[in-house]
């Protein structure tokens, strides 16, 4: 029904649709229901109130907290970055202390939602009693991308709207109601290499429209992004059978056979749950497959996807609701959330269960649909 676009450009968001391992009941801002779709400032705004106003809503009921009680404040979005903030527009909404910190991350990708929580601990480390509220999504109304060129059309297809509303606190009386502590956070780059920093770039095309640019060796470049982090990570919790092993590995191969395959560390010994990044199901099966992931660890990412689509840096909290809802997260278990964006970085939070987490298929996210997952389906018409 668009009709600025030709036969060939629909084949291929076709395609993209086809095999990108969504379902049928993904959301999309009101904005691009529009026919063509509106990508004014003031259809922004109002996504930015859609998305974020529940979610922290729904997190003060369920934590008993008020607005008052913030004393960092972080909000999150990729692409829009408005004027005033994302966190004023929140800080003003919510009629927060005059001393709340508030900050704004923009262009730092799907991965922003995990580098948000790793500046909020920092903060904490050096601010005793704090609690630091984290908001997180992505806001599609400015980025509808009107072209034909199909290395840019791919993010119009598989983005899709949701947000995330996270606390985290020092304070300890937090420490009877927190579900998860955070064990470990790490975050990693390849900025300083340009195929790494063109492989998801933000540019006009020929026409003078706007849109991010998705190059072919995306998935190599995510396959080194995530190497580096997981060596450093690994480090810090895996036992040291396996660090002997990948080191053996890496030692033969550079100087005995050069046929000889690195040996992929076992995570599976230390940690219980993965939240993988929820991009495009290519992108969560080849993590899978590197990191020798079965189908079970793998379902909360490909059911998420197929759920409620990508939904940027705020896929990895539906996931971990997944895994709630199921009932899967038992004390002492840990999860590992992975975090990977343009630029490219990639950002790892590791978390210890603290306490028993029952109830959550009834009023999370999920509860409308839970009974449903998983579904065969997510893996027809894979390319």
């Amino acid at each position: 029904m668009l009709d600025f676009l030709d036969q060939e450009s629909v084949a291929f968001m076709e395609k993209v649709l086809k095999h990108s391992g969504q379902g049928e009941m993904t959301y999309l801002p009101p904005a691009i229901h529009f026919i063509p779709p509106k990508s004014s400032h003031q259809e922004a705004i109002k996504e930015v109130h859609i998305a974020l106003s529940p979610v922290f809503e729904d997190l003060l009921a369920k934590t008993k907290i008020s607005p008052k009680d913030i004393d960092v404040l972080i909000v999150n979005c990729s692409g829009f970055c408005p004027s005033p903030s994302l966190s004023s527009i929140m800080v003003n909404k919510y009629s927060m202390r005059e001393d709340v910190k508030s900050f704004t991350i923009s262009g730092m990708g799907c991965s922003a939602s995990a580098l948000a929580i790793d500046m909020a601990e920092k903060i904490l480390k050096t601010h005793e009693n704090f609690n630091a509220v984290i908001l997180s999504t992505e806001i599609l109304s400015t980025g509808w991308y009107p072209g034909k060129e199909h290395t840019m059309m791919v993010l119009k297809c598989v983005f899709r709207m949701g947000a995330a509303a996270i606390l985290v606190s020092n304070k300890k009386e937090a420490k009877k109601r927190a579900k998860y502590k955070l064990l470990y956070s790490l975050r990693t780059q390849r900025a300083f290499d340009d195929k790494g920093y063109y492989s998801a770039f933000r540019e006009e095309d020929s026409d003078g429209f706007t849109g991010v640019t998705l190059r072919r060796d995306l998935l190599q470049v995510a396959g080194e992004t995530l190497r580096s982090n997981i060596t450093i990570l690994g480090s810090k919790i895996l036992p040291y059978t396996e660090m002997i092993f990948y080191a053996y590995s890496v030692i033969k191969k550079k100087y005995l056979d050069k046929s000889t395959e690195i040996y992929v560390p076992n995570f599976k010994r230390v940690v219980q749950h993965f939240c993988l990044p929820a991009s495009g199901k290519p992108v969560i099966r080849e993590i899978g497959k590197g990191l020798k992931l079965g189908e079970r660890d793998m379902e909360p990412a490909l059911m998420t996807l197929h759920r409620f689509g990508n939904q940027s840096s705020s896929s990895l909290w539906y996931e971990l609701g997944y895994i709630e809802a199921k009932e899967r997260v038992k004390k002492g278990d840990k999860v590992w959330q992975l975090g990977m964006g343009s630029g490219p970085k990639c950002n790892g939070l590791v978390w210890e269960c603290i306490r028993p987490i029952v109830g959550e298929a009834q009023r999370g996210v999920w509860a409308d649909c839970i009974d449903k997952y998983p579904v065969l389906s997510v893996d027809k018409n894979s390319s």
